[in-house]
């Protein structure tokens, strides 16, 4: 009885090949393969204020799939990293410095991201540039500015962005660690070969 590999099962036996890659499969991700995508968006998104408690994702090809988290934004630190905001609402900027303003970001159904802007502005005091305005026109130009800046949709905007890219590479990673090329490298990395007369494998196969 002849012993073949992966690659020659492939051209062989066509119908055998996919029956036991698709087998193989099914537990060929069973590990944190992901790891690296989420310290990777986790990094970038921090660069921005973008705090995270955890990631919630799904790459099943279905209507609910894509990538959300629960977390918080740093306000003063988005705009930081966005200077058009910081630049247009500078005494924005300066009183959400001041109260520590984040906005709140949960999951909901279907990966649908919910944004919650936590904020004590009216209890900020004129200062920088401001600093000789009297406290009630300082907080008409702040309340002014807060409305004009839509914070709240415009740092939920900023974080679905990341989503959407961290997704992508989620789902391009996960097509690569269980494509027909990773099952007959595993194959040839851990030796396993078929019986060519009955097909069967003479090993089990690892990841």
């Amino acid at each position: 009885m002849k012993e073949v590999t992966a690659q020659e099962l492939k051209e062989l036996d066509p119908k055998r090949f996919e029956k036991e890659y698709h087998k193989w499969q099914e537990y060929s991700a069973d590990y944190d393969w992901a790891e690296w995508v989420k310290e990777d968006y986790e990094s970038q998104m921090k660069c921005e204020g973008i705090k995270i408690d955890n990631f919630e994702w799904d790459v099943s090809y279905s209507q609910g799939d894509g990538a959300a988290f629960n977390g918080h934004v740093v306000v003063h630190e988005w705009m930081d990293a966005n200077p058009q905001y910081m630049e247009q609402y500078q005494a924005l900027y300066l009183a959400c410095k001041q109260d520590g303003s984040y906005v709140t970001l949960r999951t909901g159904r279907g990966m649908y991201m919910h944004a919650n802007m936590n904020e004590s502005l009216w209890g900020t005091e004129p200062e920088g540039i401001f600093k000789n305005l009297e406290k009630e026109a300082w907080d008409e130009l702040v309340d002014a500015q807060y409305v004009a800046a839509s914070l709240e949709d415009e740092i939920k905007s900023t974080c679905e962005r990341f989503m959407s890219a961290m997704y992508h590479t989620l789902r391009d990673e996960y097509e690569d660690i269980t494509s027909e090329e990773a099952f007959i490298g595993s194959c040839e990395c851990n030796e396993i070969t078929f019986n060519l007369k009955t097909l069967e494998v003479d090993d089990e196969i690892y990841c």
